[in-house]
């Protein structure tokens, strides 16, 4: 998982240390926090090194990177299940990247290496009810809906009503 992989627009690489001002920026924006489910608000330098030290050592993780610029426009990443054989799929993008098609390139991108590489025979996700854009995003990778929970929001301190969906091979 080392190796950068590419995709049109995007070069999808492991997390470096020299990302630090990027991920603090992007992840402790209020619009990208309170979206997701493991980021705190405000983002701290605390923050980053758990994720530097916790998560990207046990998740396979990559940084989104915009190849026009090489400038690093959001992380996606898979959580391992306990059960090997399922992981779940997160991602975020800076919010002036929105509407462009990056998650749904970068997400593609990782499931395909999730189902063929790393050998996930199922990749599940979820969205906060509040968060529809990501639901499209999904539908579009050809998650299918499996019904709703509540998922914490470490931004807001609450869990929120959401909906979890599952993928069970590479979209076309």
């Amino acid at each position: 998982m080392d190796s950068a992989l590419r995709t049109k627009r995007l070069t999808l690489r492991r997390p470096q240390e020299s990302d630090a001002d990027a991920i603090i920026a992007i992840a402790g924006d209020w619009n990208v926090a309170r979206r997701l489910a493991r980021v705190p608000h405000p983002y701290s330098s605390a923050d980053l090194r758990f994720f530097f030290e916790h998560v990207v050592p046990a998740e396979p993780t990559w940084a989104i990177v915009w190849s026009q610029s090489d400038e690093l426009i959001g992380m996606v990443g898979l959580a391992p299940a306990a059960d090997g054989g399922t992981a779940e799929l997160g991602y975020y993008v800076a919010p002036q990247f929105w509407g462009r098609g990056i998650a749904t390139e970068a997400a593609a991108a990782i499931l395909k290496l999730g189902f063929g590489t790393l050998g996930f025979s199922r990749i599940t996700s979820g969205y906060h009810a509040d968060n529809p854009s990501s639901g499209r995003v999904l539908a579009k990778l050809g998650f299918t809906i499996m019904g709703s929970a509540e998922r914490p929001c470490l931004a807001e301190g609450r869990t929120k009503p959401s909906v979890e969906l599952e993928c069970t091979g590479p979209p076309p």
